[in-house]
């Protein structure tokens, strides 16, 4: 829900930018500016209350409003200094210093003469699929920042130097002092202030400030973030032309091209092969050793082109700040197109050791993951195992039961992404409104015509109003490469205006929907899930119990089924976690990968709003209501903490 408000904020500062841009940069200025007031008028009345309390006491001796004086400007002072505190934390990685790596100091130290930016103190290997430079200040900006630079192990493995060096330069852009000065300073600030945003997202956290700070920031705090938003992304394209200029525009558009593909494919493709060894390897195996090799040689020439063209057309997303790759190329004014893949990469400039790094990042991410390994190994001989039931029966299944046999062959990836559409389809022959059969026919978009595509769409658009938000993120992204087709303008121009009516209604859908748990909670008339029109196979039962046997520091889990008022009908599926004394950014990061977890491995979260939260979110009296709903109790550590609840029991009516 908060995902919602901040990303209608940042619509609404988006086209306050685009009506009018200097009344726009004025007013993220006056933001800016009355935040440094708020700091500064705080930290001087906490002073002067505390030097009047002494004064007075020394001059003209003790009465009772010293007290007050004393006390209230000392909580002022320490709230204040609660809320400026530094954030900064030692990036996670393997610091490799200047001597092991000369030649890759060398090429930053040319970026940084023709940017005219800082120089880079600290270079750090890290994990990620991405490059940054983040800034560590001292003493709250008094003294010099010291700048370190985040390379992505798999990024350095798959592009090649000069494409490594427009990215670097991109990066560098951004610290430019210089032109564009105001975009610059607040990209930055936003950078520097996300542990602040972080850690006030916890209302504990948030409570600590006393009481003015926490109002004045539960106030400021969403609107600076949403139009800082707007104001970074708009420096991340003057950080793109200014790059432009000293490494050229051809480069510049082959090097974002290169790593947009490159990062799809990392996601969807290289991690979906990894996480498939373990169907033999019971102990988890690190993936940065095999990944040099499989990154320059295993990209199918035909996925490529398929990978580029979604890349091309998907929108900007609310996650970061970069813009959509049309949006990026076009500003460059380069003409789209794929250009060649490296056929080198960049770990010579890593130094001699560089073996020694891969295997460090291998065996962290194997300790990291090694509950995750285990658990996605039961869950492939789950899948495995229904399958080798459904398989035999195919041309006696049901609508219901062929639809599940090709989701275990696609979530599993026993078959290629698409192989199981015929399945799909033919559940549809059986029962033409069969919503999981309309569902997964209208999520797989790779290889299948858009036309068709666009049609199962509106289908489940009209069949499953609650998940129209993303039938029209997925149509949006067919109808742009319809665009590039041999298509009716007419015919695309219909299409477009039917899907913006959609996406209309979809928004007022999205709102109602967060009104209502807003105001009426989560819980609100919660039935078991047995209750649910299309209830939860058995087989994604055991997915979920798999995931709670194995999530660190669990107690307990509800899982119930919540109806949508704003939607008659319609229902939301709840899962509530109880893992006491968990912190809440820890929380917040299980949560987020749950949900992709969830949201990949459950056919039935494409049916319905998936409403992932923890005991400690809902109040004071959700234990409570809780403790009234046995039927709903999923998981139960402390009755049974080696093994797993029955697939029946839980969820009784």
């Amino acid at each position: 829900m908060e995902q919602i408000d901040f990303v209608q904020r940042v619509d609404a500062y988006a086209l306050a930018a685009v009506n009018d841009p200097a009344r726009f940069q004025r007013r993220v200025f006056g933001m800016a500016l009355l935040a440094g007031l708020w700091i500064w008028g705080g930290l001087l009345l906490g002073v002067g209350l505390l030097a009047w309390a002494v004064l007075s006491y020394v001059y003209q001796g003790f009465y009772g409003l010293q007290i007050f004086g004393f006390f209230g400007g000392l909580a002022l002072l320490i709230s204040v200094l609660r809320l400026t505190r530094s954030d900064w934390e030692v990036p996670d990685g393997i610091a490799v210093p200047a001597a092991e790596c000369p030649r890759l100091f060398e090429a930053l130290e040319r970026v940084r003469q023709k940017v005219g930016g800082p120089r880079i103190t600290h270079l750090v290997i890290t994990e990620d699929y991405g490059l940054r430079i983040a800034q560590q200040m001292r003493l709250g900006g008094l003294l010099p920042a010291r700048h370190h630079l985040l390379l992505g192990l798999p990024l350095a493995m798959a592009i090649d130097r000069s494409r490594l060096v427009a990215m670097i330069a991109q990066e560098y852009s951004h610290l430019r002092r210089r032109q564009g000065w105001l975009q610059a300073a607040v990209y930055r600030a936003r950078r520097r202030l996300q542990g602040l945003h972080d850690r006030l997202a916890d209302a504990r956290q948030m409570t600590h400030l006393g009481w003015a700070n926490e109002r004045f920031m539960r106030w400021y705090l969403p609107r600076w973030w949403a139009a800082s938003f707007v104001v970074a992304r708009q420096d991340e394209a003057v950080a793109d032309r200014m790059a432009a200029r000293w490494v050229s525009k051809p480069l510049m558009g082959e090097a974002l091209s290169e790593v947009a593909v490159r990062g799809r494919w990392f996601r969807e493709q290289f991690w979906t092969m990894h996480w498939l060894r373990a169907r033999e390897l019971a102990s988890p195996m690190g993936p940065f050793s095999l990944m040099a090799g499989v990154m320059n040689h295993s990209m199918d020439v035909n996925w490529v082109y398929q990978g580029w063209k979604q890349e091309y057309y998907a929108p900007a997303g609310y996650q970061d700040t970069p813009p959509s790759l049309r949006e990026r190329l076009r500003g460059l004014d380069v003409p789209p197109g794929l250009t060649p893949m490296s056929s080198s990469n960049c770990l010579a400039w890593l130094g001699k050791r560089s073996e020694r790094w891969i295997e460090l990042l291998d065996q962290r991410w194997c300790v990291r993951h090694g509950h995750d390994w285990v658990a996605y190994r039961q869950i492939l001989s789950t899948a495995a195992g229904r399958v080798e039931v459904l398989m035999p029966r195919e041309p006696y299944l049901d609508a219901d039961q062929l639809v599940e046999l090709g989701w275990q062959l696609q979530c599993s990836a026993l078959q290629h992404q698409d192989a199981p559409l015929p399945i799909y389809q033919r559940a549809l022959q059986l029962e033409p409104d069969n919503a999981r059969a309309l569902a997964a026919c209208a999520s797989l978009h790779m290889g299948m015509d858009g036309e068709a595509q666009l049609a199962y769409l509106a289908q489940a658009h009209a069949c499953l109003p609650a998940m129209g938000a993303a039938w029209c993120r997925l149509a949006s992204g067919a109808l742009d490469v319809l665009e590039d087709e041999d298509v009716q303008e007419a015919s695309l121009r219909q299409l477009r205006d039917d899907w913006h009516a959609r996406e209309l209604q979809a928004r007022a859908q999205l709102q109602a929907l967060r009104q209502e748990q807003l105001e009426q909670g989560s819980l609100l008339g919660a039935r078991a899930c047995t209750a649910l029109p299309h209830p939860l196979w058995a087989s994604e039962l055991a997915v979920l119990q798999i995931h709670l046997q194995h999530c660190p520091r669990l107690r307990r889990a509800w899982l119930m089924a919540r109806p949508l008022r704003a939607l008659p009908g319609a229902y939301a599926l709840v899962l509530v976690l109880d893992r006491p004394g968990v912190h809440y950014q820890e929380n917040k990061r299980l949560e987020q990968q749950w949900r992709g977890y969830l949201e990949r491995e459950l056919l039935l979260c494409k049916l319905m709003p998936l409403w992932l939260t923890h005991v400690d979110a809902l109040g004071p009296t959700a234990l409570r209501q809780l403790a009234a709903m046995p039927w709903a109790l999923l998981y139960d550590r402390s009755v049974q903490p080696a093994g797993v609840r029955s697939a029946a029991a839980p969820l009784r009516g």
